[in-house]
């Protein structure tokens, strides 16, 4: 209804249906009393108008308040209205100005009111029947307004006569008009199953009742009676009056009920028959035989032949319609049972429920759910069935669904009533309505999604295990599609999960980039089920990573996967290479050590077997190394073996290998060399001598920037094939090192066989120096020293070594060998006790009672902490006079570190031990330190005594030894003197002592009474 409804007050509407009733019923009473028929004129004319524009307010007001969907329709409606009320203000004027022509100006207007309602009617129905209803609908309309058509004309025709065609068919089109637009809203009724509207049907009797006061009006004009102020020009404005209430409160709508659906079908089927029965009466009343005029005879002929052609198209049309119907109705019965058949076998409940929620319909399923048959369930509700708490929950989610208007979803658990089995069902619940909107009830399906929970959860609870353990995991397919990608694989690669799973293996692998390769990984993984690896993986910001993957292949629905879980290996192979730099590198140079040195050398040998080429080995070491550590400190010894390893790196060949054995001694590894000895050779110390040039160059090692001259021994060997091991090599190389050591260091030495006995006899000499002390087989020589008098003055003790069934070996053989071993140490304490012991036997001897005696001491066996010591210690327990022990040093002793050495004499002179300087005049002797030294003696040198006599250099060097000693009152004494001639020399240059062959070689102590005798 429109919401400007007459019962609202001081609404539009009610205003102007106020106005308008008020204008009509003045107009209808007026005439009651008026006696002149200008004034009956004036009040027919008065209620003619306000019924009019009344009728066409409301319609206007009434259309703009209706709902969009009939607005259409009644906008034709309110314009016909219009028409009408605008051909009744014209038939006003015509009247006040006295024109009676026929037709008028004001017919045009009035004559819209039928079509332009027919037209509304037409798109009112239209918007509420489908197809077939809009084609019965105008086959149905148009048979009935034929007929009425006839009829009319029967009316008409007869008393048309010598009226023009033009007047007679404004007459006729008045009545037409409106029974055609009465005739489509009443079929529209049954065709459309339109419920009772008293709106519509006003409308109906209104179009009716106009059109017959038309029928009655144009009768009595072709009659030639009067007709102001009869009863029926008021219906005229009371009908018109209805329409346009009628348009004001518009409303209508299909019906289903079922009892009217067949009412309306049985009137549609006898509408062809009463159309017929019309065009019959019409036909009669046009015989001839009674006075009617042929032309109207055959006018109705022709009208009541088209009624039966169309009534034989409707009964055609209704025949096709049942056996379409037929076919609809065996297509349904088929489509009922697939429904059924599909609803039997569906696994999921189906049930429909009406808005009572009383059950219509359920499928098997819901059968087994209720423990019970559908014929059973149908009609009740689920309080017949389930726990009240239960039926008021799916009672409240039906009305939701209903409230809703649409389509809704929700689980819960149930338990079923046969078995007594609880489930989680899983819900969908749609409202049903019918063709006008209306809610009819809840269509709903439930599925048993236990086991999908079930699923659902241990997926839940495998994807939180996967995203919290530390390693990255990830599905892929055959393809190496990603599947799944957990979140420490979202950070570790640096890409939200979206992203990842759009890439594949290949995208992120840095090792397997291209599909082949993923395709031979798969055919290996598919055979071994299982593989553990590492690879590479590629972050977002292009940083490639190591990572360990353990690959799982396994196949799910039919479908093949593997399961990959990676771990970053990042600061494992930190912690590798570490120890691998530790276990294979050297840590101040970072050349590879004495382990990696076995490897390369190996593999060298192993491809110069494979080759025949030669290769060579060579040991570089640092000359004077030793004293720079001591003198300068370890860091810039350091910084000396860096320089020294970045050197050989830079100007060795890409395919030799260069290592740090330790300490100051490097190897060099080369390969490839050729297959010529003498060719390989050379090249060989071709290199050899480069780098030895190389490592001379001055070193900056200071902060004041003093340049560091160094200098380098290198042994050399060459190798070909396997004949020889790694530590031969190492072996050969050593012993051309010492040889180059031996020639003066700075040189570059060859390895020869002979260098390998005389090394065997080295260690042999070594292992059994070892011994020597256990054994005894060490002895003291005693050689004396003379006067100028050739009186017995002293002696100095010498050692020798006379191993057990081997000849006597010498000095110079096993001191060096001493000194280098340690050995010297408890060999020198063992020959200083020795010495002191005789001299106390001696002091029995009156012979021997004041003589001195000179021992050896090494510069090792000197600069021990405890050697101050362990002299005291031996002078305490043989318990002689110290003044009679003379300890004999070298320069090379007293120039390492001056200031200790004088400090370390000083105090042995406390003890009353004296010194004697040996091998004088060899070294750098000079004023500046001899006399800081608390010396007593010195002794000029063998070198210098065996040629004085011939060479004028030693003589001169004799007598400036005698001159700097006189000058610094030290006393002198000669070694090496075996000819008289060289005796006589000395004594001449006031040389007071000597020592040699002329007056007796050393001799053992058993042979010291011969001497004395």
């Amino acid at each position: 209804m429109s919401q400007d409804s007459p019962t609202t007050p001081w609404s539009p509407a009610w205003l102007v249906l106020t106005a308008g009733v008020t204008g009509l019923l003045t107009g209808v009473v007026g005439i009651r009393f008026a006696q002149d028929v200008h004034w009956v004129r004036f009040f027919d004319n008065l209620h003619w108008t306000a019924g009019t524009v009344m009728a066409a307010v409301l319609a206007w007001i009434g259309q703009r308040s209706a709902p969009a969907e009939s607005a259409r329709g009644l906008r034709w409606m309110a314009i016909g209205l219009t028409g009408y009320a605008t051909g009744q203000i014209i038939w006003d004027v015509q009247a006040a100005v006295g024109y009676s022509g026929f037709p008028s100006p004001s017919d045009l207007f009035y004559l819209w009111l039928g079509p332009s309602v027919a037209a509304g009617l037409l798109i009112e129905a239209f918007r509420l029947a489908d197809r077939v209803q809009r084609k019965t609908l105008m086959l149905d309309a148009a048979t009935l307004a034929i007929a009425a058509l006839t009829l009319v004309l029967v009316l008409y025709l007869p008393r048309r006569g010598e009226m023009a065609l033009l007047p007679l068919a404004v007459l006729v089109a008045y009545p037409v008009s409106l029974f055609t637009a009465a005739c489509i809203g009443l079929i529209a009724v049954p065709t459309l199953r339109l419920k009772f509207s008293w709106s519509y049907w006003l409308l109906l009797v209104s179009l009716e009742v106009t059109g017959i006061c038309w029928m009655v009006w144009n009768l009595m004009a072709l009659d030639g009676v009067t007709i102001d102020g009869t009863w029926f020009n008021s219906l005229f404005s009371f009908s018109v009056t209805g329409m346009g209430l009628a348009m004001l409160t518009w409303h209508i709508e299909s019906s289903r009920n079922a009892l009217w659906e067949r009412w309306c079908e049985g009137f549609l089927r006898l509408l062809p028959l009463m159309a017929v029965v019309l065009s019959g009466v019409a036909v009669k009343l046009s015989d001839p035989h009674v006075g009617v005029p042929h032309v109207v005879s055959y006018t109705v002929d022709l009208g009541a032949l088209v009624v039966v052609i169309l009534a034989m198209l409707k009964q055609s049309t209704l025949v096709r319609e049942h056996d379409l119907l037929k076919i609809v109705t065996r297509n349904l019965e088929e489509s009922e049972q697939q429904k059924n058949l599909i609803l039997r076998t569906v696994p999921d409940l189906v049930w429909l429920k009406d808005a009572a929620g009383a059950y219509r319909m359920c499928n098997s399923a819901f059968e087994r759910f209720f423990g019970a048959h559908e014929s059973d369930i149908v009609g009740k509700t689920d309080f017949d069935f389930v726990p009240p708490d239960l039926a008021r929950f799916f009672r409240r989610k039906d009305e939701a669904v209903m409230a809703a208007g649409h389509l809704l979803k929700n689980e819960e658990w149930v338990t079923f009533a046969n078995d007594g089995a609880r489930v989680l069902l899983e819900t969908l619940k749609t409202p049903l309505r019918d063709r006008d909107g209306r809610i009819l009830g809840v269509l709903g399906i439930s599925r048993d999604i236990t086991e999908r929970e079930h699923a659902s959860r241990q997926l839940t609870l495998v994807n939180f295990a996967l995203n919290h353990v530390k390693e990255a995991a990830y599905l892929a397919d055959e393809q190496g599609c990603f599947h799944y990608v957990n979140d420490e694989a979202c950070r570790a690669l640096g890409l939200p999960r979206e992203s990842l799973l759009k890439m594949r293996v290949i995208d992120i692998d840095g090792d397997v980039t291209q599909p082949e390769q993923w395709q031979a990984f798969w055919a290996q993984l598919k055979t071994q089920k299982t593989m553990t690896f590492e690879s590479r993986h590629k972050a977002s910001d292009g940083n490639a990573f190591p990572v360990e993957i353990n690959a799982n292949y396994f196949e799910f629905s039919g479908q093949a996967y593997v399961l990959g879980l990676v771990r970053d290996i990042t600061e494992r192979k930190g912690v590798e290479e570490q120890i691998r730099n530790l276990a294979y590198f050297d840590a101040l140079t970072r050349l590879p050590n004495r382990r990696l040195l076995m490897d390369r050398l190996g593999q060298a040998l192993s491809a110069s077997h494979r080759s025949g080429e030669f290769g060579a080995l060579l040991i570089l070491d640092l000359d004077q190394f030793k004293t720079l550590n001591d003198t300068q400190g370890h860091d810039v010894g350091d910084r000396l073996l860096v320089e020294v390893a970045q050197r050989l790196v830079t100007h060795m060949r890409q395919e030799d290998v260069v290592c740090r054995l330790g300490g100051d001694e490097f190897v060099v590894v080369l390969e490839g060399l050729g297959h010529d000895e003498q060719h390989a050779a050379n090249e060989a110390e071709v290199i050899a001598e480069k780098v030895r040039f190389e490592l001379n160059q001055p070193y900056s090692l200071s902060i004041n920037e003093t340049k560091y001259h160094g200098a380098t021994s290198i042994g050399l060997t060459l190798f070909q094939g396997q004949d020889a091991s790694v530590d031969m090599l190492l072996k050969q190389a050593d012993v051309a090192l010492y040889q180059a050591k031996g020639a003066g260091r700075n040189a570059v030495r060859f390895f020869n066989p002979a260098m390998q006995a005389a090394i065997d006899s080295r260690m042999g000499m070594e292992a059994a120096l070892h011994q020597a002390l256990d054994k005894d087989e060490f002895r003291l020589y005693y050689q004396p020293q003379i006067n100028q008098h050739g009186e017995l003055i002293g002696a100095e003790a010498l050692l020798r070594w006379l191993p057990a069934n081997q000849p006597l070996v010498s000095p110079a053989e096993f001191i060096p060998l001493a000194e280098e071993t340690g050995l010297i140490l408890p060999i020198g304490q063992w020959v200083l006790d020795t010495a002191c012991a005789q001299l106390k036997a001696w002091e029995r001897d009156p012979r021997t009672r004041s003589l001195q005696m000179a021992v050896n001491v090494s510069a090792r066996q000197f600069h021990q902490p405890d050697f101050v010591a362990t002299v005291h210690h031996s002078l305490v327990a043989s318990g002689i006079n110290p003044t009679r022990l003379k300890l004999e040093l070298t320069e090379s002793v007293v120039l390492d570190n001056v200031d200790l050495v004088v400090s370390r004499m000083q105090q042995l002179n406390a003890l009353g031990v004296r010194f004697c300087l040996d091998d004088f005049g060899t070294g750098y002797s000079s004023l500046s330190y001899l006399k800081r030294l608390p010396l007593d003696q010195v002794k000029i040198d063998q070198s210098f005594v065996r040629d004085v006599t011939e060479d004028q250099n030693d003589a001169a060097i004799v007598r400036a030894i005698m001159a700097m000693s006189r000058s610094l009152g030290l006393q002198v004494i000669a070694e090496g003197v075996e000819t008289q001639a060289q005796r006589d020399f000395l004594l001449q240059n006031a040389c007071l002592a000597y020592q040699g062959f002329l007056f007796c070689k050393p001799i053992p102590i058993e042979e010291w009474d011969r001497l004395l005798k």
